[in-house]
């Protein structure tokens, strides 16, 4: 105590560490105060989480480090080497019960200091600070995501990682990003993180097996021509999804791309890794065979192994979580599930024209879109008495669909986000990225591109109304 008397006399002498002593009291308090407004008051939201965990906690630890500064300068203008040479008379009467409450205050703070960086550490970690702090930026990622099958996994469990290391990495990495979005530095559109996600092993399969076996599934795919019935069809596809070994069972099936008893290798020029000219698979014997694209050859010198890629999930399934469907796909699907109504005259065809307008920004598509009753009555006159009515609803699902999948702002068109499963689109080639039928071994022997390598196809487009009947009963 009696090392600490010269500080605590100090203290209640200098100006600037009792105004320290106040900011951390007030912080605290306005702490404490949101924190009870969150739960009991107002709705969250991650604004009120940025100021609760980061500003005033900034507030507090600056109010803490103006505390011993103030007895610093308060010595120092009081002539003192040290804080054993103050002046005796200046220790205030009630000294005994000043020193008690700065010992219970520091404390307190230390436990609030504690529950608050807890608290803080979760909350930097929260899908909504990651989705919606970055509103501009990260909107159209979070707006997929929020309706995607991994809504409920936060964004970190596969972007960061759990763990101090991963968390410490990513707040280096975060500064930068926070400067580049306030000062408006940012690529539009965000692009696809190919070259620094986790590996698919680390993330993936901690809930996904492929080397379990499904064996083959049955795919039902409905689609609606743009014509007057919006004529509806199916596809219907026996996929080969099979697995990739495992025990006592052989790898097979669209999964033997990532079986644990070869590894297949590829070397793509480009960013996106879309033009493939080189792909090897080892197996677990040790020897490799590999597929090179005629022309395209690269000599043993200009290959550099730590460009080769080893396919995992993320090869074919690149929108796991932040899907962006083209515009076929999303109309296809409101119309099966009866969002939209198809008993509409025309208005597969109509929606189609209107969601694939380019529009300076999502006011005017969704304004544009508005428009559809008047075009419909334009158009359509023989139906639109008919089917007035029900235009008003289309209105709705064709503004939604159009903001969830477009963002003009951040330059996200159709396909800007393209899929890499199934067959080549505007976008891509999807899997014919290796099963062109082009890239050939020594032997001249190629890649297969066979389609029952992958599906049978029950039914390709069957308009028969006994499957139909038999399909919409399933």
């Amino acid at each position: 105590m009696k090392r600490l008397t010269p500080f605590l006399i100090l203290l209640t002498q200098s100006k600037i560490s009792m105004l320290g002593a106040a900011i951390v009291t007030s912080a605290i308090i306005g702490d404490l105060i949101l924190i009870i407004g969150e739960l009991f008051v107002f709705e969250s939201n991650p604004y009120i989480g940025i100021v609760v965990y980061t500003v005033f906690p900034a507030l507090a630890a600056l109010g803490l480090g103006l505390i011993p500064v103030g007895v610093f300068w308060k010595a120092r203008s009081l002539g003192a080497r040290n804080l054993r040479d103050i002046p005796v008379a200046l220790k205030p009467r009630n000294f005994k019960h000043l020193a008690q409450m700065v010992f219970g205050l520091t404390m307190a703070n230390l436990v609030v200091f504690a529950v608050f960086g807890y608290r803080g550490f979760h909350f930097m970690e929260s899908r909504e600070f990651c989705g919606q702090l970055c509103h501009q930026p990260m909107h159209p990622e979070f707006e997929v995501y929020k309706r995607s099958p991994h809504s409920e996994i936060s964004c970190v469990e596969c972007h960061i990682g759990s763990g101090m290391s991963y968390f410490v990495k990513s707040k280096l990495d975060g500064t930068r990003q926070m400067m580049a979005m306030i000062t408006g530095n940012y690529s539009r559109p965000i692009p696809t993180p190919l070259h620094n996600l986790r590996p698919a092993r680390d993330v993936c399969e901690v809930c996904h097996h492929p080397e379990s076996f499904h064996g083959n599934l049955i795919k039902v795919i409905q689609t609606f021509e743009p014509d007057e019935d919006n004529t509806r069809a199916y596809t219907i596809l026996n996929l080969r999804v099979g697995g990739g070994g495992g025990e006592r069972r052989t790898a097979r099936g669209i999964h033997w791309h990532v079986s644990d008893k070869r590894h297949i290798r590829y070397y793509a020029t480009d960013e996106r890794r879309e033009d493939i000219v080189r792909v090897e698979q080892v197996n677990e014997d040790g020897s490799t065979r590999v597929w090179t694209r005629p022309g395209a050859e690269l000599p043993p010198e200009a290959l550099n192994p730590e460009e080769m890629r080893e396919m995992d999930c993320v090869d074919c399934h690149n929108r796991p979580t932040h899907v962006y469907l083209p515009p076929d796909k999303a109309l296809d699907d409101r119309l099966a599930d009866g969002i939209i109504d198809p008993s509409i005259p025309w208005i597969r065809s109509l929606s189609e024209e209107l969601i694939t307008r380019k529009y300076e920004s999502t006011e005017e598509a969704k304004k544009q879109i508005a428009e559809l009753p008047t075009i419909y009555r334009e158009r359509y006159p023989d139906h639109w008495i008919e089917q007035q009515s029900k235009l008003p609803a289309v209105v709705t699902e064709l503004q939604d669909l159009h903001e969830l999948y477009v963002h003009p702002e951040m330059n996200i068109q159709w396909n800007t986000y393209p899929s890499l499963i199934g067959h080549p689109t505007v976008a891509t080639s999807a899997c014919f990225r290796c099963h062109d039928g082009l890239l050939r071994d020594e032997s001249g022997t190629t890649i297969t591109a066979e389609c029952e390598a992958c599906h049978y196809v029950l039914a390709d487009k069957e308009r028969d109304p006994m499957i139909m009947r038999m399909l919409e009963d399933r």
